[in-house]
C-alpha cells in the first residue's frame, strides 16, 4: 500500500511541476476556456510558435492536454476538464491581481554601459 502511495505521491509531484512552469500554466489556463489551435496560442500569448508546441508537446506526453487533428491544423483542449476547475482555484485563492490566464512575461532591457552586452530580464507583469 505504501508503494503504491508512494507512486502515486510522485506522479502528482510531476505533474505539478509541469504545470508549475509559468507559461506551461498559462496554456493550461487559456486551454480551460476552450479548445485552441497553436496559432491561437501563439496570439493568446505573445510567444513564439516553438516554444508554444515545446511546451504543449510536455503537456501532452503528461497526458494533461489532448490533440485534435483538422487537415494541417492541430487543436488542443485539457484531457480533464476538472483541470480548468483547479487552475481557476489557484486563481480565485491568489487573486485578480494575479491572474494566470492573463500573466504574460515582459522583457526589460538591463544596460551597464555603452559597450556592454545587452541582455534581457524577463518579469511577470504587475
Amino acid at each position: 500500500m505504501l508503494g503504491q502511495t508512494s507512486v502515486n505521491m510522485a506522479r502528482l509531484v510531476e505533474e505539478l511541476r509541469l504545470i508549475g512552469h509559468p507559461m506551461r500554466l498559462q496554456l493550461l489556463a487559456i486551454l480551460a476556456r476552450g479548445e485552441r489551435g497553436v496559432g491561437e496560442l501563439v496570439a493568446d500569448t505573445g510567444q513564439g510558435p516553438v516554444l508554444i508546441s515545446q511546451q504543449l508537446a510536455l503537456l501532452r506526453k503528461a497526458g494533461l492536454v489532448q490533440t485534435r487533428r483538422e487537415a494541417k491544423q492541430v487543436f488542443y483542449r485539457l484531457a480533464d476538464g476538472r483541470l480548468g476547475h483547479v487552475i481557476a482555484s489557484l486563481s480565485e485563492i491568489i487573486g485578480p491581481a494575479h491572474s494566470i490566464a492573463s500573466r504574460s512575461p515582459v522583457v526589460t532591457p538591463i544596460s551597464r554601459g555603452v559597450s556592454a552586452a545587452m541582455f534581457a530580464r524577463v518579469e511577470p507583469r504587475a
